[in-house]
């Protein structure tokens, strides 16, 4: 009786390992995979647009875009593919009042650890067809995690209509320098 207690007790433990942590999660390596995945969507779908005319700007009304945030140490990834960490962005336009919010969160690192927190936007702006917002908020878990984070985005709508969304950013961070780069589109619910 004692071995199947034991082999049961085996078997429940590896189920529990991969539902997930004690947040509830899923797991960080493939949502960092799934993330990297949705990226290179982004990044196929949006290559191609330019940057919305002014003349073009919706002048009321607002809009939400979803998309993703990659982040490095030590300056800006080359591309999302080659971020340390992963996130998602959530940001809300205001076109009437030129204004822009919202957050990046839901970190992972390349090698599969989650990051709680989240940096959330704060005097965001928009000027033509662009966007700069400051960035704030507190990063941590891991090996590596960025800690106390402090700086700023800025970028383009993107497509008629400013269907989607490309920005670069810096911060600060206790644990070093760290190069944004962020893709999203319109969110059409």
């Amino acid at each position: 009786m004692k071995i199947k207690s034991t082999a049961m007790f085996g078997v429940l433990s590896v189920l529990a390992a991969c539902s997930g942590g004690s947040d509830g999660g899923d797991n960080p390596v493939a949502e960092y995979a799934s993330d990297s995945d949705r990226a290179a969507r982004l990044v196929a779908e949006t290559s191609a647009s330019s940057s919305t005319g002014v003349a073009s700007m919706p002048t009321r009304g607002r809009a939400e875009y979803d998309g993703i945030v990659g982040m490095a140490f030590g300056g800006q990834p080359a591309s999302l593919s080659e971020a340390e960490m992963i996130g998602e962005v959530d940001m809300n336009a205001n076109f009437a009042t030129n204004r822009i919010t919202g957050e990046l969160d839901d970190f992972n690192t390349r090698s599969g650890e989650r990051i709680r927190g989240e940096l959330r936007m704060a005097n965001g702006r928009i000027n033509g067809s662009g966007f700069s917002s400051d960035i704030s908020g507190q990063l941590s878990g891991g090996s590596r995690s960025p800690g106390n984070v402090s700086g700023n985005i800025s970028g383009d709508f993107l497509g008629e209509n400013a269907a989607s969304i490309t920005g670069r950013g810096s911060a600060t961070s206790d644990g070093g320098r760290l190069g944004l780069s962020i893709v999203g589109r319109r969110d059409r619910d």
